[in-house]
């Protein structure tokens, strides 16, 4: 299972722009990640680990 980017709410919720879509997948760059874990909370299908 997986999100479209354009729904994505982990997409919306970065402050940092940190999920970004490469290739139509979703993934999270780890130079502009802060390890707040919002996206892992907003993540309705439970896949993001940070």
């Amino acid at each position: 299972m997986h999100c479209q980017p354009s729904d994505a709410p982990c997409i919306k919720i970065c402050k940092l722009n940190a999920v970004e879509v490469l290739g139509g997948a979703i993934t999270i760059n780890a130079e502009k990640c802060n390890l707040c874990r919002e996206c892992v909370e907003v993540c309705p299908i439970g896949v993001i680990k940070i």
